[in-house]
């Protein structure tokens, strides 16, 4: 739940935002310099029209002075005074004649305007000329180059120095204001998507919710809102999905039980050889004392002591196939608390004859302080009897398989099986609970057996491991959980 808040909404945020952002940055920064370059020229085209103006003024001062009219009265310093003072952004005002040299240079200070002749640069034109720099002491000016011309003579030039500083504060006004403009859409579209990803994000938390109470083992019941947009296409096919899992899961389980029971019938199979002796022997005890009392059916005493015999006979074939039932026949499963003492001593006994026909010693060293354990009966016979076929096949003759069970803690109780067998290689001994892995020959195993036995084990919250050799023997462990006392109480 946490990772899905944390990385899934926070990189739709991220990503989106990042975008939003970059966005508008561009765009603003478009229309910074769009708007900054009308500022910028309407400026200079209203500094021309003045510097034009001012120029046909100083034309006529020029040309009175040069015919001496007035040349006491001072009249182009004059002008250039009134002008400076009325318009009131001048920073400086300059004349030149037609060589370059400087005629009159005024710069506007804070108290008066002081005049000098070699402050402002200058440099010819034909044409007026208007740029804008950061001057060293008037900070930004917007100058404006105009040439003197009447009637096709060059009379000179005028450098006018605007203040442009207004210029300069208007456009970082401009741009303060894009970039508010940038923070609040920004955050209105980011608030907007936040609370829109949340919706979104909350659905799928619902989904995940639903995901969780899944565990395949329980029925749940599942509830989702009806929508629909494409949460509610998801909802919808994860309900299909729901029920092609519960359709697979009993198919699942009805196959499982086939396996167990075909594992089963695999092992009763290998018995039957045995099975069949426990059986005909007293077959032909039973056959013996039928003729004897057809040869002699007078004799009472005789006849009731054969009768005895046939009877016990009879009892030991009951006894024989009731165990052969009890083992093959498919039990519907239910946990109840053994005691697998006597669930190792019952197969060993179904086992018996098959034992003695190779010799095998079966040494039992069973705890009587391992207390119940909480597991399906006939299951535990299952794995007993398999790992039990194992040894059996391992070991040729004369050999030994000793059982042991003992209490590893309060919570544990561990049933080890070790053999005197040929063991397993290292390289099939990582394989040997894969399903129909084999090391037997064709016809003698499934290569279920131990796939059976761990799906068995784990599925009681138990471990199966283990450990061998080749020429030196196997030993399997398992162990399981132990019973705890509300459960035997209950029990």
């Amino acid at each position: 739940m946490f990772k899905l808040r944390s990385s899934l909404k926070a990189k739709i945020l991220f990503l989106i935002g990042s975008v939003i952002i970059i966005l508008m940055l561009l765009i603003s920064s478009v229309l910074l310099i769009k708007w900054r370059s009308i500022i910028i020229q309407k400026q200079s085209q209203n500094s021309i029209s003045i510097a034009k103006t001012f120029t046909v003024t100083v034309i006529d001062a020029m040309i009175l002075e040069e015919k001496r009219a007035l040349q006491n009265e001072n009249i182009l310093e004059t002008y250039i005074d009134n002008f400076v003072n009325r318009l009131g952004n001048i920073k400086y005002v300059a004349i030149f004649d037609d060589k370059g040299s400087s005629i009159i240079q005024l710069i506007k200070t804070k108290d008066s305007n002081s005049k000098s002749n070699h402050i402002i640069n200058f440099r010819k034109t034909t044409t007026e000329e208007v740029k804008i720099f950061e001057h060293e002491n008037m900070n930004w000016v917007l100058e404006v180059n105009e040439p003197l011309v009447f009637s096709g003579r060059n009379w000179g030039y005028t450098v006018i120095g605007f203040d442009a500083q207004p210029i300069r504060d208007e456009i970082e006004n401009i741009f303060i204001l894009l970039l508010i403009a940038t923070i609040l859409v920004t955050s209105i579209v980011l608030i907007i998507l936040f609370f829109s990803i949340n919706h979104m994000t909350s659905s799928l938390e619902k989904l995940v919710i639903e995901f969780d109470k899944v565990d395949f083992v329980s029925d749940v019941d599942i509830s989702l809102p009806t929508k629909t947009d494409e949460i509610g296409f998801l909802y919808h096919h994860f309900s299909l999905l729901l029920n092609r899992v519960e359709a697979s899961k009993k198919q699942l389980e009805n196959a499982q039980k086939q396996i167990y029971q075909a594992e089963k019938l695999a092992s009763i199979g290998r018995l039957a050889s045995g099975v069949a002796h426990q059986v005909n022997n007293p077959l032909n005890g039973i056959k013996s004392c039928l003729y004897a009392i057809q040869q002699n059916p007078n004799d009472a005493t005789k006849n009731k002591l054969y009768l005895e015999l046939i009877n016990e006979g009879i009892n030991n074939i009951e006894t024989v196939v009731k165990k052969l039932l009890g083992f093959a026949r498919q039990q519907s499963s239910s946990e109840n608390l053994i005691n697998i003492n006597e669930s190792i001593q019952k197969v060993i006994q179904l086992f018996d004859f098959r034992l003695k026909e190779k010799r095998i010693n079966v040494m039992l060293e069973l705890s009587n302080k391992i207390g119940f354990v909480k597991i399906d009966y006939h299951l535990f016979q299952e794995v007993i009897m398999n790992l039990l076929l194992n040894s059996y096949d391992a070991i040729e003759k004369d050999g030994t398989i000793t059982i042991t069970t003992l209490q590893e803690d309060d919570s544990l109780i561990s049933l080890v099986i070790n053999d005197s067998g040929i063991g397993i290689s290292e390289h099939d001994i990582k394989k040997i609970f894969d399903p129909f892995f084999t090391t037997k020959e064709v016809g003698t195993g499934t290569g279920l057996g131990l796939s059976v036995c761990l799906g068995i084990i784990e599925s009681h919250e138990g471990k199966i491991s283990v450990q061998s050799k080749e020429t030196e023997g196997t030993t399997f462990k398992i162990t399981l959980p132990r019973a705890i006392a509300h459960e035997i109480t209950n029990n």
